[in-house]
C-alpha cells in the first residue's frame, strides 16, 4: 500500500472541513422557516450544495462564520444558485457576482439584521 503524503493528508482535511461546513449550512437552511426547503427540486438542492461549496472555497473562514444561513428565504436560495451557476458558466463577472452573493449572505447575517 503506498504511503500517504502530507499533501494528500492536507487535501483530505481541507475537503472534510469544507464538506462539514457545507453540510452544517444546509442543515441550518433546511430548518429555516422561510427557506421553502420542501418545495425545492432535487436539482435546486444539488445547485444549492454546489453554490455553498463554491462560496466556502472562495471566502475566508471568518467571513463564512458571519453568515447566518438559517435566515435565508427561498428567493435568496434561488438567487445564490443562479449567481454561482452564472459565474461557473462565465455569464457573469466574478467580482459582480461575489458582491451580490455577499449582499445576500450579509443581509441575512446576525450582525447586520435589523431587530
Amino acid at each position: 500500500m503506498p504511503r500517504t503524503t502530507e499533501d494528500d493528508l492536507g487535501r483530505r482535511r481541507y475537503l472534510l472541513h469544507r464538506d462539514k461546513a457545507v453540510e452544517h449550512a444546509l442543515e441550518r437552511i433546511r430548518h429555516a422557516p422561510g427557506s421553502g426547503w420542501e418545495t425545492l427540486s432535487p436539482q435546486e438542492h444539488a445547485g444549492l450544495r454546489a453554490a455553498l461549496t463554491e462560496i466556502w472555497e472562495n471566502c475566508g473562514h471568518e467571513r463564512w462564520q458571519q453568515y447566518c444561513f438559517s435566515t435565508l428565504t427561498k428567493a435568496d436560495i434561488l438567487k445564490l444558485i443562479t449567481l454561482v451557476t452564472e459565474v461557473r458558466g462565465h455569464h457573469n463577472q466574478p467580482c459582480e457576482a461575489r458582491e451580490e452573493v455577499e449582499a445576500i449572505l450579509l443581509t441575512c447575517s446576525r450582525n447586520n439584521r435589523t431587530h
